[in-house]
């Protein structure tokens, strides 16, 4: 075993704790950080949670087929700007200096509609900027095994963007990184590199896992959506919301010019089959 893993896996008890440790954020990529909210705002965030899922939830959600955890649906106000709160400036400027600014913020459930696994995956390659963004995902409910926790490839940030987006496989690299799965209480949050390797089992409880994933990055990227705290360091910026308007041709056109032609294709060969079997 790689001398890096065992240190790494030595690390995973120092992983979780009241106070955001950064040294040990940079070597493994990922920290929990505990009872980090204060109880008051948890509540109003659970509360406002409640409403909102009983007035535009219960009734169906708009799933998204190419990521059916990310929530569609407009937020409440309360929930829409949770990364106000001061808690996660003040614990990530040891980390991203003075100046800090969002990315995105969403929420990520495993309900009945998206209890399925996620695949093996790191986000950056998703992003548009620089590549030092970091997600905090704040847990809403309880979060646990059983009801689609995240896993945590402790590391595996070391080897920065793999050249293309997708289902990872880790059985093709030398280095095996240790894995983590944390438990998380409403109020804990985690901070993950944005390279880091992620998944997420099965919800098999049944109880949904509520979270919020608040993507952030220095106030120097251009593609900032609002900022958090401190100056911008930048004055040239760009959205990221629909990045192929920036391109003539690019991967992803191709794919969705690939996918329309499949689509007519398999359109074309039914009217076909109908107009034999007439």
């Amino acid at each position: 075993m790689h001398d890096t893993v065992k240190s790494l896996e030595a690390m995973i008890p120092a992983l979780s704790s009241g106070t955001f440790n950064v040294d040990v954020f940079r070597k493994t990529g990922v920290f929990v950080v505990r009872n980090a909210v204060p109880r008051a705002v948890v509540e109003a965030w659970q509360d406002e949670w409640k409403s909102f899922y009983s007035a535009v939830l219960e009734k169906g959600r708009d799933v998204n087929r190419a990521n059916p955890v990310s929530l569609n649906e407009q937020l409440p106000e309360g929930l829409a700007h949770m990364y106000r709160e001061p808690v996660f400036a003040t614990t990530l400027k040891p980390l991203m200096g003075e100046h800090i600014a969002l990315y995105n913020h969403r929420f990520v459930i495993k309900d009945a509609l998206s209890a399925n696994k996620v695949f093996l995956h790191q986000d950056s390659c998703y992003h548009a900027g620089n590549s030092n963004k970091c997600s905090v995902f704040v847990a809403i409910s309880a979060v646990n095994k059983d009801n689609g926790g995240m896993t945590f490839h402790v590391g595996s940030h070391a080897l920065g963007s793999l050249g293309d987006a997708g289902e990872i496989n880790p059985a093709s690299f030398d280095v095996q990184w240790p894995t983590v799965t944390p438990e998380l209480a409403p109020g804990d949050f985690v901070i993950m590199d944005s390279r880091l390797w992620h998944e997420s089992g099965p919800n098999v409880s049944g109880i949904d896992r509520i979270m919020a994933d608040m993507i952030i990055q220095p106030a120097d990227d251009p593609t900032g959506q609002e900022l958090i705290c401190g100056e911008w360091q930048t004055d040239i910026f760009f959205s990221p919301k629909n990045i192929t308007q920036h391109f003539v041709n690019s991967r992803i056109l191709k794919i969705v010019k690939y996918e329309k032609e499949l689509a007519q294709l398999k359109a074309d060969a039914a009217h076909i089959a109908i107009g034999t079997t007439e």
